[in-house]
């Protein structure tokens, strides 16, 4: 059974004016009419009256009340006119009369008004309070969503790091915590979970000799804004050793101050090996070369030594076999020379010394004279306010034998070959000093897709004789000492060549580097002819 719902005052709003003005007419002939049947009420006419029209108002409307108003002021005033009775007081009837049923009208339209106004706010209020509520509402179920989509890729991230052998860790150092994935218990040898993790606890496992550059590393970080990245060597509970790699970023806050590190550590102990075997390969390879290299500077005057001793052993006068011994003599000097050279360099010292990079380069090409004189090669040799830098002579003999030998390689037709040595900074950041070594050639050059591999491992453009791991070793014993290097190369028809610098920084050195005088450094320029190597 449908309930009829009786209308409300909104809904009397909403009907015509001549409806609400009808019902307000009706409202006040009700009222007289009670007024006129009840007998106690003869003597207050207005006593239902005041109601009426209050309630005309707050229901119906101004027009409502008004018509109300109206229609009682005059139904009183007839019935005041048709009875003896009258108001107590002495001001006229009728005045009374109109001001009363106006401030009832009015005090029924405020009244209505200030009920309309009140249920306004708490509509307003209610309002809100529903917004508020949908909105935590939404707010919670958001935080759960990103609860679980964070809760899912972090499963997602461990399981990507195991699998690739790799552990997370970060330090946090606003609230003083740390945190280790399970994989970094497991690269260090332990248990997850049987240390606290902290940055104490890991660099205990740290090797003594390695612990220094990690400290340095981070507080480079901490102070710096550098992004970390280290690889040290870790001791296992069973005394063995492993090599690590560590990669991490920082976070600031708005006073720019590091707060978290995050990194990853990843155990490199295989490839290192491999690299270390890789190196050893190509440092026997430069060896063999610069062997035949010497065999060959050697074979030469041992040669002559041999055509000497044989005119000798013929000559008819003592002056002719004086003058023949002098020149065996000579040639005998010469190959005792190019043996110490050789032993010199190859003598590998224990700890990086200061060395003038000019004297290595100046040894290399006298390893290769006789086949940059066989290949018709002119070398330049530019040095300028040359200073010492702190290097492993051996292996800048070895980084300077491959380029030698690539741009050797490179000019099968003759050409030049030009070395300059300058006072430089690193181009990474601008503020290392150190020396720059660049050599350049007038070769065949390489195209764009060659020059973004020359310096991967076995990677080679040579069918027979190239193993793939010259420029690659160059690179790592560059590397090595926390230099760079770079290479350009164009094919360009007439302006064809290849040019790589390397940088080398002054390191770590108790003294000064030994400079050239200004004279050497405004003249240093030497030039060697086929014809003089």
């Amino acid at each position: 059974m449908k309930v009829m719902k009786f209308p409300t005052a909104a809904d009397a709003e909403r009907w015509p004016w001549a409806v609400r003005g009808l019902l307000g007419l009706i409202v006040a002939c009700l009222a007289q009419l009670l007024t006129n049947v009840i007998g106690p009420l003869h003597a207050f006419p207005v006593a239902l009256a005041f109601p009426a029209v209050v309630l005309s108002a707050w229901y119906l409307g101004m027009w409502g009340g008004a018509v109300c108003t109206l229609a009682e002021a005059v139904l009183i005033r007839l019935f005041l006119a048709s009875t003896q009775q009258r108001f107590p007081n002495r001001a006229p009837d009728g005045l009374r009369l109109t001001v009363f049923l106006t401030i009832s009208i009015l005090l029924g339209w405020a009244i209505r008004r200030l009920a309309q106004q009140r249920t306004l706010l708490r509509t307003q209020d209610l309002q809100k309070r529903l917004l508020l509520a949908q909105a935590e509402r939404q707010l919670a179920e958001e935080r759960v969503r990103v609860s679980e989509a964070l809760r899912g890729r972090d499963e997602v991230l461990n399981i990507a790091l195991e699998g690739n052998g790799m552990g997370l860790w970060v330090l946090d150092y606003e609230r003083g915590t740390s945190h280790w994935s399970d994989e970094m218990y497991r690269i260090a040898g332990r248990d997850p979970g049987s240390v606290e993790p902290s940055f104490e606890a890991w660099q205990r496992w740290i090797h003594p000799e390695d612990m220094e550059g990690v400290r340095e590393a981070l507080a480079r970080t901490l102070e710096g804004g550098q992004h970390y990245h280290q690889m040290y060597r870790i001791l296992w509970p069973d005394g063995s050793m492993r090599w690590v790699e560590s990669q991490a970023k920082y976070l600031r806050n708005g006073d720019g101050r590091v707060t978290r590190v995050v990194g990853v550590l990843a155990d490199v102990t295989r490839r290192k090996l491999t690299e270390e075997a890789m190196l050893r390969t190509e440092k026997l390879a430069v060896a063999g070369r610069m062997a035949a290299a010497v065999a060959h500077e050697i074979n030469n005057p041992l040669e002559a030594v041999g055509n000497l001793l044989y005119l000798i052993s013929t000559a008819q006068t003592t002056e002719a076999v004086r003058s023949q011994a002098r020149q065996a003599l000579d040639e005998l000097m010469r190959v005792s020379l190019i043996t110490q050279q050789t032993l010199k360099f190859h003598r590998q010292p224990g700890a990086p010394a200061i060395t003038r990079i000019s004297e290595v380069v100046a040894e290399v090409l006298s390893l290769f004279r006789s086949k940059l004189r066989s290949a018709g090669i002119a070398t330049h040799v530019r040095a300028m306010r040359e200073a010492g830098v702190a290097v492993m002579p051996t292996e800048m003999q070895q980084v300077f034998a491959n380029l030698v030998s690539n741009a050797i390689d490179a000019m099968p037709q003759g050409g030049e070959l030009v070395i300059r040595l300058r006072p430089s900074v690193d181009w990474r950041d601008g503020k290392t000093p150190g020396m720059r070594v660049t050599i350049s050639d007038n070769g065949a050059g390489m195209d764009r897709a060659t020059m973004r591999r020359v310096f991967e491992p076995f990677f080679t453009t040579k069918d027979v004789t190239g193993t793939g791991l010259g420029l690659w070793v160059v690179a790592q014993l560059t590397e090595r000492r926390h230099g760079d290097v770079r290479v350009w190369s164009t094919q360009r028809e007439g302006r064809s060549g290849t040019a790589f610098s390397v940088f080398l920084p002054y390191g770590d050195v108790s003294a000064e580097p030994a400079v050239l005088t200004p004279n050497e450094s405004s003249t240093s320029a030497s030039v060697t002819t086929p014809s003089s190597l």
